[in-house]
């Protein structure tokens, strides 16, 4: 009993241990920002922060560019949850304008780049016999022994080169591939979308650690799947006016 400490210094300790202000408290731990990777060097421990303890933390981050966060206390916890909920919300929005220029994607190639395919077969159709019949009365001149002039013959080269270009594969490959891609990035928007819908915990419900685990895992990605999305997007679209340009050289 004598080296056990007078009732009231315990009890100063218990407070402490409790206190989220005091830097004794025992109900803490580090949770991790993403900022931008040159801007980690301006960030510094909290008030109430021992300098050791973020250090520590610092040096354990799961990828360049975080920056841990003191989170203490019941007051603490819920603002980290408020915190994560807003950022949900956010990547909610963003998800919404992915999707709606997915959309916009599809309802162009469905309103506008399908019917001007089909056109444009129309018109090759009557080009090609236009182009056949122009061949077939060409060789019968040459049959006869009429030589064909400079400028016949620079129109079957063009004819001919006009032909190739009308059948060569490599221009229907890239119509499929842009459009099995613009099907995978949609399917994977429409997933990533039913995760963030999905309906949080009823109030009161506890958080197990291995749910803890989980939610905090799915936020730290939600940003590098959102700024994949958005570059696929933006290539997607990039290779889609290539692929137009392509089409309508005009």
């Amino acid at each position: 009993m004598k080296n056990q400490k007078p009732i009231p210094e315990q009890m100063s300790l218990i407070f402490e241990k409790w206190n989220p202000t005091n830097p004794n408290c025992a109900f803490k731990h580090y949770f991790y920002n993403k900022v931008e990777e040159a801007s980690v060097p301006f960030y510094k421990p909290g008030p109430h922060e021992d300098p050791r303890d973020w250090e520590e933390a610092l040096q354990k981050k799961p990828a360049p560019g975080y920056i841990p966060v003191l989170c203490t206390g019941f007051s603490g916890v819920a603002a980290r949850l408020q915190t994560q909920k807003k950022v949900v919300g956010e990547l909610n929005v963003r998800l919404h304008q992915i999707n709606a220029s997915l959309d916009a994607i599809l309802s162009r190639h469905d309103l506008e780049t399908s019917v001007r395919a089909l056109a444009a077969r129309r018109r090759h159709v009557v080009l090609r016999e236009r182009c056949l019949a122009l061949a077939a009365r060409v060789q019968v001149l040459r049959n006869r022994g009429y030589a064909l002039s400079g400028d016949e013959d620079d129109l079957r080269l063009k004819l001919a080169e006009l032909e190739r270009n009308v059948q060569d594969p490599a221009l229907a490959a890239r119509e499929e591939e842009l459009w099995s891609r613009l099907i995978v990035l949609r399917d994977y928007a429409d997933q990533l979308m039913k995760e963030t819908n999905k309906p949080a915990f009823a109030s009161g419900e506890g958080l197990s650690e291995e749910t803890e685990h989980k939610t905090k895992k799915v936020l730290e990605d939600y940003e590098k799947q959102i700024q994949h999305l958005k570059k696929e997007v933006e290539s997607i679209t990039k290779d889609f006016a290539d692929w137009e340009k392509e089409r309508n050289p005009s």
